[in-house]
């Protein structure tokens, strides 16, 4: 057997198994998530958005948010709340839908600070149930809504520390809504408190949305509520002052 080779080169590996998949597709396979072979006829098309909504119970949303921050964190946290009970109650498209995916959204992304994780994920949670503008108007209703009420309001039924602060963060931003519960309620960011007061808030941005949700499968949901842009000529938030002095743009005349 002297002067035979017994193995493959690395380039003729990868030539055959190139050469095996052309084959199988060829052949009308694929090859599924987990390697194994699939038809074209079993592969589906993704179904567009908007996608089947039916009402869900806000209190059991907010159970799953709740309990999902001490798992994922307030992007997966919300998404969860919304998108799990959607799987239970309608099925499909959203028992196919990886919520995990939603978790580097925690503190403002990555702890970057920026816009607040369950704003993120009831961001994503509303693009796949709600029509384009529908969903831009209840987007509009809960940032104004995050930023005005003093918050959190969820008591859950085992909670892992006592909160007792509530505080209007007159922003959307994470690092603004954190900073001033903590300075409020002299406790740390890294305190079981600080935590417990996350893991509420995503359950109220989770109910809060469901709520409005619910209205809009009922055909009750209303809004009148200005973008920025039509207030200001560009984007922006409505807390400018506490940051920018006397260098905020004025609001445009309407």
């Amino acid at each position: 057997m002297s002067g035979q080779r017994t193995g493959f080169s690395r380039r003729e590996m990868v030539l055959g198994a190139g050469a095996v998949a052309m084959g199988a597709m060829g052949g009308g396979l694929l090859m599924g998530a987990v390697g194994n072979p699939i038809s074209r006829a079993e592969a589906k098309e993704p179904q567009a958005v908007p996608w089947p909504y039916e009402k869900i119970d806000p209190k059991e949303a907010g159970r799953i948010a709740f309990e999902g921050w001490y798992k994922g964190f307030c992007s997966y946290a919300v998404a969860s709340g919304i998108l799990v009970s959607l799987q239970q109650k309608v099925g499909e498209p959203y028992r196919s839908l990886p919520v995990e995916g939603l978790r580097l959204g925690e503190g403002g992304i990555v702890g970057w600070g920026t816009i607040c994780g369950t704003l993120l994920g009831v961001t994503v949670a509303v693009g796949f149930v709600a029509p384009y503008e529908v969903g831009k108007q209840m987007l509009n209703e809960l940032m104004q809504w995050y930023s005005d009420t003093e918050l959190p309001l969820y008591v859950p039924a085992q909670p892992r520390a006592e909160v007792g602060v509530k505080n209007a963060s007159n922003s959307p931003l994470c690092h603004v809504s954190v900073s001033k519960w903590c300075q409020k309620a002299g406790k740390s960011f890294a305190s079981a408190e600080r935590k417990e007061r996350c893991a509420r808030l995503s359950a109220d941005v989770a109910m809060r949305t469901v709520m409005i949700l619910n209205d809009w499968k009922e055909n009750k949901f209303k809004s009148d509520l200005k973008y920025p842009p039509a207030l200001y000529g560009t984007t922006g938030q409505h807390n400018c002052y506490e940051c920018h002095g006397s260098k905020v743009p004025s609001p445009i005349k309407s």
